[in-house]
C-alpha cells in the first residue's frame, strides 16, 4: 500500500501490526513514514519516539524525527504569518469601511446587516483586481468607475478614479481636443461641451451630474445607491435622439 501511495491504508495496517506486536520495528518505521507523507508531522514524531525507545540509534527514525521537528516549526511560522496578514487585512478593510461611512456614501448591502467589503466587490471583470481602496499617501478613496454610452452600447472603464477628481478631468482625457476618437464616435459628436452625464438613483430616477462635480459629490447625490463598488455614469450627447429617448423612458 505504501509504495502505491495509499498512505492512509498503509498506516492502518501499521497500527494494527503494533497493536498485535508492540515492538514491531518495521511497522513503526512504516507508520512514521506514512505520517510524514500525510504531513501529520506531530504524529510522525510520536511514531519515531516509539521506535527510538526500542532502538535509540535507529538512523531512519532519528532522521525523520529531526525533519518533522523542522517542519512543525515551519508550519507554526507560516500560521503566525497568515494570522498577521489576516489581521492586517481586516484592519485595512475597517479603515476603508470607516472612510465610506464618514463620507455618507449610500452602499447597497448584498446580504443586509453591517457594511462590509463584500458589498463593494466589483462585478466588472477589469475591476476585480482594483476594487475600492484608500490611497496610502493621500488617504483618498479610489474607485473603479464605468462610463456607459447607451447610444452605442459601449463603455469606458476607469481603473482608478479618485474621490477628489472631477468628471470633467476624465472626460477631457477621453474626448478633449486632440484625443484619439473611439471607433464608435468617428464623427466626434462626443466632446466635453456636448456631453451630459447622469446617475440612476435607487428608485430608477435620473440625476444629472455637472461635469465639474467631484466623484465624491456625485456619490453623495440624494437617492443614489452605489452597487458593487463601481459607479456607473450614463453619458449622452445633449439633445441627441438617444438622449431624448432615454429621458422619455424615465419620464423626464
Amino acid at each position: 500500500q505504501f509504495h502505491i501511495g495509499n498512505y492512509r491504508s498503509s498506516l492502518q495496517d501499521c497500527e494494527l501490526a503494533v497493536r498485535l506486536t508492540s515492538g514491531h520495528m518495521k511497522a513503526i518505521v512504516r507508520g512514521a513514514q506514512c505520517c510524514r507523507q500525510l504531513k501529520h508531522f506531530q504524529k510522525c514524531q510520536e511514531w519515531c519516539d516509539r521506535g527510538l525507545k526500542i532502538d535509540p540509534k535507529h538512523t531512519e527514525l532519528t532522521k525523520l524525527r529531526s525533519e518533522c521537528a523542522k517542519l512543525i516549526k515551519q508550519e507554526e511560522r507560516d500560521k503566525r504569518k497568515r494570522e498577521l496578514e489576516l489581521k492586517k487585512k481586516k484592519e485595512e478593510e475597517g479603515v476603508i469601511i470607516d472612510a465610506i461611512k464618514q463620507r455618507n456614501i449610500n452602499i447597497e448591502r448584498k446580504k443586509g446587516g453591517e457594511l462590509s467589503l463584500a458589498d463593494l466587490e466589483p462585478c466588472h471583470p477589469a475591476a476585480l483586481h482594483k476594487p475600492v481602496h484608500l490611497d496610502s499617501q493621500s488617504g483618498e478613496l479610489v474607485f473603479p468607475v464605468l462610463f456607459l454610452y447607451p447610444e452605442f452600447v459601449e463603455t469606458d472603464f476607469i481603473e482608478e478614479f479618485r474621490e477628489t477628481e472631477t468628471l470633467a478631468a476624465h472626460i477631457e482625457v477621453m474626448f478633449g481636443e486632440g484625443c484619439e476618437r473611439p471607433p464608435w464616435d468617428q464623427e466626434a459628436r462626443y466632446t466635453p461641451a456636448s456631453i451630459c452625464v447622469y446617475l440612476e438613483t435607487a428608485d430608477q430616477k435620473l440625476a444629472q451630474i455637472p461635469q465639474d462635480t467631484t466623484l465624491l459629490s456625485a456619490l453623495q447625490t440624494p437617492g443614489f445607491q452605489l452597487k458593487t463598488g463601481t459607479p456607473n455614469f450614463l453619458v449622452f450627447v445633449k439633445d441627441s435622439k438617444s438622449h431624448a429617448n432615454f429621458l422619455q423612458r424615465h419620464n423626464v
